[in-house]
């Protein structure tokens, strides 16, 4: 063991430790763990709702239910995206192609259950909680995946 007292660090070392953790600090995060549950129940709720509001024959409040639904998505995105630190990081390279699949997705999981729904013979509310819940479960396994994506980017770049 050294009595010794430490030796300030070089400045060329100090350079490289600031470079370091600045690109630590820029690298991409995942969205936080709530991120696609809560988006995911909330594609639930909407197509439960919109169900109903086509068999009550309210077929207005359709538009008033994704207006809701749009705003509160917003709100939700913006908040699990900020709190995370997603935005505030440079997007990583490539993951554009990967999130517009994700919207095609969750669109086709949603028009495909519907689909399914109404061939069976179901209601307007069966049908609607079925696109509903096709299109949370697709966003949910499709944020996970993007989620892997950015980490795998993530340990890439240490």
């Amino acid at each position: 063991m050294s009595d010794s007292v430490p030796t300030p660090s070089s400045a060329a070392e100090a350079l490289r430790l600031a470079d370091r953790a600045g690109a630590a600090a820029r690298r991409p995060r995942p969205t936080p763990r709530w991120y696609g549950p809560t988006l995911a129940a909330g594609f639930v709720v909407f197509g439960i709702a919109t169900g109903q509001a086509v068999a009550a024959e309210q077929v207005w409040l359709i538009g008033v239910l994704g207006g809701a639904w749009g705003a509160l998505s917003g709100l939700i995105g913006w908040a699990g995206t900020r709190g995370g630190g997603v935005v505030r990081r440079q997007a990583p390279s490539g993951l554009g192609g990967p999130v517009v699949l994700t919207v095609l997705s969750v669109l086709a999981a949603m028009l495909g259950a519907a689909a399914l729904a109404w061939w069976a013979g179901g209601g307007p509310g069966w049908i609607g909680a079925a696109g509903g819940s096709a299109g949370g479960a697709v966003f949910w396994m499709a944020n996970n995946a993007l989620n892997r994506r950015v980490e795998r980017l993530w340990k890439a770049g240490s």
